[in-house]
């Protein structure tokens, strides 16, 4: 069973320690500041994943009902 992560469109998604130049916001601050009712927009779900890192866009999906 493949467990990494994928857009919508099936690209696997990079974590963000893996890039030099990817600043991580806090999850907290990520979670406050980005509606749950966005959900539906990929490119929302990549700035989560890319800014805010996969554990946070896990903790996103599931309090907007759209687990992985």
């Amino acid at each position: 069973m493949d467990t990494r992560h994928r857009t919508q469109a099936g690209a696997l998604l990079a974590q963000c320690a893996d890039e030099d130049s990817c600043t991580v916001v806090s999850c907290e601050v990520c979670l406050k500041e980005i509606p749950a009712d966005s959900i539906k927009i990929t490119d929302v779900q990549d700035y989560v994943q890319y800014f805010c890192g996969l554990d946070c866009l896990e903790v996103w999906q599931r309090q907007a009902g759209n687990p992985l």
